[in-house]
């Protein structure tokens, strides 16, 4: 009865199949470490403790668990243990006195329109596979994770748009295309056809052109591999797909986009995520405004 109290709270939410698959992870790891202890029993004391065991947990990459990974953790908890308080399932929520892991501010880490520009510049060494690799470089150009890019199916793809599903963290949403990046698909889609690669509305829309997988489902070892090359290329450092995403979030809202309508393009549900993105672009307008007024200045 115990467990089964966790399978009725991940029916009871909507949830996209990764978050769902991240709750039941996070819930089984702590019901594993309280060896089974019924949640009506479960105290504060408790979850601190855990807290405390995950801040010392080595992560898969060696060393610590960051921040924000014991954070999701611990607002999974939160989650549970107030849907088993409301439930009447137990007479006190042990969760409500434990406080989130104090998260370092990182500057989101974008790239300058230059450094954009000489990635696409790149993927003329791309060879047989340039077409793809374009409308790849392009669908990231609009703030896609790769694993996004490795689900896109050719049906989510209408022509104008993209539509993004079982997204991390439920960040479902659709993503509107620039020009360039509809001409890129478009091109691209007309290669698939006359190379005789599947293009059925539920085949994959980005696919692996290696000999050993040809037509298969591209993967995200595939896109990261990618942008790693063609920063190779460009001799840029530090370059990874997620960086793309960093570029697209600060640059509307530089533009000026109103804020409601950037998290949306952006699909950040977090304000305090998305605020990083706003800081960012202020930074950089006012550093353009310093440099214009100190140049006037040396000219007079």
């Amino acid at each position: 009865m115990n467990w089964q109290r966790v399978v009725e709270f991940l029916r009871s939410r909507e949830l996209s199949g990764n978050t769902c698959k991240a709750y039941e992870r996070q819930l089984r790891q702590f019901y594993e470490w309280l060896e089974h202890k019924p949640w009506q029993e479960v105290t504060h004391r408790d979850i601190d403790r855990y807290k405390q065991h995950l801040k010392v947990l080595p992560s898969q990459r060696g060393g610590a668990l960051s921040p924000g990974t014991i954070n999701q953790a611990i607002s999974t908890l939160k989650s549970f243990f107030k849907w088993l308080t409301v439930k009447d399932y137990i007479s006190r929520n042990p969760t409500l006195t434990i406080e989130m892991v104090k998260e370092p501010a990182k500057p989101p880490a974008d790239l300058s329109d230059e450094q954009v520009e000489a990635l696409f510049d790149a993927l003329g060494y791309r060879g047989r596979s340039e077409v793809r690799d374009s409308a790849i470089l392009h669908v990231l150009d609009h703030g896609l994770r790769a694993n996004e890019v490795c689900k896109l199916d050719v049906q989510d793809y209408d022509g104008q748009r993209l539509n993004v599903r079982d997204a991390k963290w439920g960040s479902d949403g659709q993503v509107p295309l620039k020009s360039r990046a509809i001409s890129a698909l478009d091109s691209y889609l007309g290669w698939m056809v006359r190379n005789g690669l599947p293009t059925a509305p539920e085949s994959p829309l980005f696919v692996s052109l290696s000999n050993n997988s040809q037509g298969a489902r591209l993967k995200y070892r595939g896109v990261y591999d990618l942008i790693k090359d063609l920063a190779a290329v460009t001799e840029l450092e530090g370059v990874h797909p997620h960086r793309m995403r960093h570029t697209f979030a600060t640059s509307i809202v530089k533009a000026g986009m109103n804020p409601m309508l950037a998290k949306r393009a952006t699909r950040i549900r977090s304000d305090k995520v998305f605020a990083r993105y706003s800081e960012r672009a202020l930074d950089l307008e006012m550093e353009k405004a310093f440099e214009e007024i100190y140049k006037a200045d040396g000219e007079q």
